[in-house]
């Protein structure tokens, strides 16, 4: 009997054992699980955080990128229609005024008609003519002849020749320097550029790049 009952103890301890380690095995199964849950649930959260902020640089990155290039491209249209400009319109219109400013009888021409036009608006007796060094020695007798010219075949007027740093067309001032016109190259350019640089802009004003796609 006492056998039977040690026996039944046993039975009845095992099966409290197997019970009480079944249910610390599913406890134990079941926290693991949350804690797998709660760790997936934070790595996809830290994932789906790292992915955002990846697309936010990425977005970032290709506007800056696109704005360098519109930047670029505006830039570029600048500088090609300067290139255009400067080819097309200033280099030859330079070049024809030189050339024209090169020729003695036309700068005879020039100086005769500056000096008369200046002498009579504001009177005076005494005129400097900066030419260039090589046009000097031809223009000794014409600025004799114009200032006697000027002052009615007598002698009071007077038009000096000097060639400081004139490289084409002439300086003209009276006597007092507080005046100078200035008839150089550079000067009737600017002048030629003032009215000729805008209508020729108009030409090239809806110079654009073709579509890039960075619209």
């Amino acid at each position: 009997m006492k056998d039977q009952k040690l026996q039944q103890l046993i039975e009845t301890l095992k099966k409290q054992a197997v019970e009480s380690g079944e249910e610390t095995s599913r406890r134990i199964i079941e926290e693991a699980k949350r804690e797998a849950e709660t760790i997936v649930s934070r790595a996809k959260a830290t994932a789906a955080g790292i992915l955002e902020q990846a697309e936010r640089e990425a977005e970032n990155r290709m506007r800056q990128l696109q704005s360098s290039m519109e930047i670029a491209a505006s830039q570029f249209v600048t500088n090609l229609k300067r290139i255009i400009e400067d080819r097309f319109l200033v280099l030859p219109l330079k070049k024809g005024i030189r050339s024209a400013l090169e020729q003695t009888e036309f700068l005879r021409e020039l100086i005769r008609i500056a000096v008369t036009e200046f002498a009579r608006s504001r009177g005076g007796s005494e005129w400097l003519v900066a030419v260039p060094p090589d046009q000097r020695e031809k223009l000794e007798d014409f600025v004799t002849d114009l200032a006697r010219a000027e002052a009615g075949g007598e002698s009071p007027t007077r038009v000096s020749l000097s060639s400081e740093g004139v490289p084409f067309g002439f300086l003209l001032s009276p006597a007092d320097g507080k005046v100078r016109l200035d008839f150089t190259d550079e000067a009737f350019l600017a002048l030629f550029l003032r009215y000729l640089a805008p209508r020729f802009r108009k030409l090239f004003k809806d110079i654009q790049l073709g579509n890039t796609g960075t619209k």
